[in-house]
């Protein structure tokens, strides 16, 4: 289900860039208000370009968003308060905590935008291994300061 979600959100946020990039060629009269006109295949190529939209936003989730386990000592009830710090410097706050999972959402409005709202990330405890879950971007920089932190302990 969170999936479907995630593809929903990432179709309507590449149809909104779409209507806004055609938007500004029509108010700074680069074309027509007349989809014959501004495309060469006329609405045969809105069917086109809706067509390609959904296949990325079927095939966005499943590469963008991951499953990491970072190469550290210990487990997340001994790290609890190092990875608290780290979030808060990539300015994240926390949202959930218990004994097994840790959850953090981006502090700022403009950047949980950027996310289409999909910026939770989730630390949680994997048998003897910490797993780390969210957007892909994110969970490289996370990983990595976490290895270069917790690692050299």
């Amino acid at each position: 289900m969170r999936y479907l979600i995630r593809s929903i959100k990432t179709f309507l946020y590449f149809t909104l860039i779409f209507i806004v990039i055609v938007a500004v060629f029509v108010i700074s009269g680069m074309t027509e208000f007349n989809i014959e006109t501004m495309f060469r295949d006329g609405y045969k190529s809105l069917w086109q370009i809706l067509a390609i939209m959904v296949v990325i936003a079927a095939v966005y989730p499943k590469l963008n968003y991951v499953k990491s386990f970072p190469g550290i000592k210990g487990n997340l009830g001994s790290n609890r308060v190092q990875i608290s710090e780290i979030m808060h410097d990539f300015g994240y706050v926390e949202e959930k905590e218990s004994v097994e999972k840790m959850t953090f959402r981006q502090i700022h409005f403009s950047a949980r935008l950027s996310r289409k709202f999909e910026d939770r990330i989730t630390f949680e405890q994997d048998g003897d291994r910490i797993s780390v879950e969210g957007l892909r971007k994110d969970i490289v920089r996370i990983v990595s300061r976490m290895e270069y932190r917790l690692g050299n302990d």
